[in-house]
């Protein structure tokens, strides 16, 4: 008879003893998604202001080439001291006009 009574205690502990691990194995999960997801987060902000700054600069040295050619500088100079291509540089000259 106690026998009986022990395997069942036995047999209670082990399923509740179930329960707890998978609550803990479930708990582990959500905070590896929650940290995933910050990672993920800030490696987007990163990514977008490194595409803010490079628009940025980009702008900038469309502006200082207008006002190149506003100057009179050729083509060849304004590609030198931007950097920007000859393809965006005659497209701001056909602007221009």
């Amino acid at each position: 008879m106690q026998l009986d009574i022990l395997k069942t205690e036995i047999d209670q502990f082990i399923e509740h003893g179930g329960e707890i691990m998978t609550t803990i194995a479930e708990k582990w999960i959500q905070e590896g998604i929650e940290k995933g997801i910050e990672k993920g987060i800030e490696k987007g902000i990163e990514k977008g202001i490194e595409k803010g700054i490079e628009k940025g600069i980009e702008k900038g040295k469309i502006e200082d080439a207008k006002k190149m050619l506003q100057m009179g500088l050729n083509v060849e100079q304004i590609i030198e001291i931007t950097g920007l291509s000859r393809d965006k540089i005659e497209a701001l000259m056909e602007n221009k006009k």
